[in-house]
């Protein structure tokens, strides 16, 4: 969590990006930088990708140690990362009232 200089606290969420390496019918095998390759499960904004093709990733929603979600962009406000999601783990597991 960071706080602005008015005060407003944000919480903050990376979404990695990652390179696909396979996208099976299981689980889409990805590289990303700082963990290497790592297997995620689909959320429901990924469109199957080609090997090459670039997408976020993240660690921490319930259900998987990784999930993709949609494709990498150029600008952030074009990212589909399904940030509800993270709110709505946030809230169903009381995370806001432990983030200091």
């Amino acid at each position: 969590m960071t706080a602005a200089s008015d005060g407003t606290e944000t919480v903050l969420w990376r979404w990695y990006d990652g390179v696909v390496l396979e996208d099976g019918p299981e689980a889409i095998r990805l590289w990303e930088p700082a963990h290497g390759e790592v297997l995620a499960q689909a959320r429901p904004a990924y469109v199957p990708r080609g090997p090459g093709t670039r997408a976020y990733l993240s660690a921490g929603l319930l259900g998987a140690d990784w999930w993709v979600a949609g494709p990498a962009t150029a600008n952030a406000r074009d990212a589909d990362v399904e940030l509800d999601e993270v709110d709505k783990l946030f809230t169903e597991n009381g995370l806001w009232d432990a983030i200091e």
